[in-house]
């Protein structure tokens, strides 16, 4: 994977960042480890897939929640938090319908059939009938997309520096000596 994008992505963190910011100051010691910031395909691979599974469950607050995440499972940081933006405000709304659907089809519920007259208290009363549909939909949808993110991210690091080692042999190979 490019080791240059994701250095430059932790460098302002990492180069005494938490000194110059006051709010920081309190986890110097927390941000001081290096792991947060290495660049190398488990901490990087672990943050896709860490911010890619909190990133479409149906709460607010996902970038403080990656960032605690990624500090206790030791994966980088920004990473982490950037992959939570996978989901965002513009599409929350298909996929939390999709993950409904995919929790009402697990649990072989009848789709019930919104639309957009319906009073106000059929409404309420829907939204709370359809938090166990949607709440599995979100987990099983949250770590299929995040094992895929893995995988996908896992085989294009191994790809690139499989790509480079050779494109290295190569010049070593035509270099005259």
């Amino acid at each position: 994977m490019p080791r240059k994008f994701f250095r430059r992505l932790s460098a302002p963190y990492r180069r005494n960042q938490a000194d110059r910011v006051w709010y920081l100051r309190p986890f110097h010691a927390l941000l001081a480890h290096p792991v947060y910031f290495s660049i190398n395909r488990r901490t990087v691979t672990g943050g896709i897939a860490l911010g890619m599974f909190i990133g479409v469950l149906p709460f607010v607050g996902h970038t403080p929640v990656a960032a605690a995440a990624a500090l206790l499972l030791r994966v980088n940081l920004p990473v982490a938090i950037l992959s939570v933006w996978v989901g965002n405000p513009l599409t929350y709304g298909p996929i939390f319908y999709g993950e409904y659907l995919l929790g009402a089809f697990l649990l072989d519920l009848p789709h019930s059939g919104w639309h957009l007259g319906m009073p106000w208290r059929d409404i309420v009363e829907r939204l709370a009938a359809s938090w166990r549909p949607l709440w599995l939909g979100a987990v099983v949808g949250a770590f299929m997309l995040s094992a895929m993110g893995y995988a996908v991210s896992n085989t294009v690091w191994r790809l690139i520096t499989r790509s480079r080692l050779r494109r290295r042999a190569a010049l070593r190979r035509d270099k005259p000596q």
